[in-house]
C-alpha cells in the first residue's frame, strides 16, 4: 500500500541527493525511513536529558511498532502507518531504536558495543531496501550508521569510537556491491572517507558532493 507524500526538504544532505536516486515510486518509502532515523538520532544527539531522551525514543518505537495504531496527527506516524508495514518491518525499527538508546548509556562504549551499534542501526538499510540480500545490506547499513555518527557526535571520544569500529568494518573484506542505488552510493560516500581513517567532516563538504556526483554519473 502506498502511503502519503513524505517532504523531505529538512532532512540534511546528503539524504535529499540519495533520495533523489531512488526510483520513482520508492521514494516516499526512502524519504520516511530516513526521517525515521534522523528523528530518532536527533532525539539522542540533541539530549540534555538521558533520562526525557530515553522516554522520547521509547515512545517512538512504541508508536511505530504499534499492531493497532491510532490517529496520531503526527506527519511521520501517519505516513508509517499509512503504508501498512509488515512485522518484519516493524523489527528493524525496533533494531534501530536499541542501537540508538545506546548512546543514552552514561558508561563508554567499548569496541563491542560499536560493533552492536553499527549493526543495529544498519537494520536502516534492510528496511529501506525490502529486499533478500539482508546480511549485504546490514553490512553496509553498519559502515554508513557508524561512519555518520563518527561525524556528527558532538563527543569527540564517541566519534572515535564509531570511526574505529566503521574502519573495523572494511577490514573485514570489501563491501559486497548491494542493488538499490542510493544505498550504494551511500556505503561508498561513507567508504571513502573511513579508508582516510580521519574523522569526516560534520559538513556535507564540495569534495563530499563532487564525489558523490561523479559516483552516481559513472557508478
Amino acid at each position: 500500500m502506498r502511503g502519503p507524500v513524505v517532504d523531505d526538504d529538512a532532512l540534511p544532505q546528503p539524504l535529499p541527493l540519495l533520495i533523489a536516486h531512488a526510483r520513482g515510486p520508492e521514494r516516499d518509502w526512502h524519504a520516511l525511513c530516513w526521517r525515521i532515523d534522523e528523528r530518532m538520532g536527533r532525539t539522542v544527539l540533541g539530549a540534555k536529558d538521558a533520562g526525557i531522551a530515553a522516554l522520547r525514543l521509547t515512545w517512538w518505537e512504541e508508536a511505530l511498532t504499534d499492531a493497532r495504531p491510532k490517529a496520531s496527527g503526527e506527519p511521520t506516524l501517519e505516513a508509517w502507518h499509512g503504508f501498512a508495514p509488515p512485522d518484519r518491518d516493524k523489527a528493524w525499527i525496533g533494531e534501530i531504536a536499541g542501537a540508538w538508546r545506546m548512546l543514552l548509556d552514561p558508561d563508554p562504549m567499548s569496541e563491542a558495543d560499536w560493533g552492536a551499534f553499527g549493526r543495529g542501526r544498519g537494520a536502516l538499510f534492510p528496511l529501506i531496501a525490502r529486499s533478500g540480500e539482508q546480511e549485504t545490506l546490514r553490512r553496509a547499513g553498519a559502515l554508513w550508521s557508524l561512519w555518520d555518527e563518527a561525524r556528527r557526535d558532538g563527543d569527540r571520544q564517541r566519534g572515535e569510537g564509531a570511526l574505529a569500529a566503521a574502519i573495523a568494518v572494511l577490514e573485514d573484506g570489501p563491501l559486497a556491491r548491494v542493488s538499490s542505488r542510493p544505498l550504494s552510493l551511500a556505503a561508498a560516500m561513507a567508504a571513502d572517507d573511513v579508508r582516510a581513517r580521519t574523522m569526516p567532516d560534520p559538513r556535507f563538504t564540495p569534495r563530499q558532493y563532487l564525489r558523490l556526483l561523479r559516483r552516481a554519473l559513472f557508478a
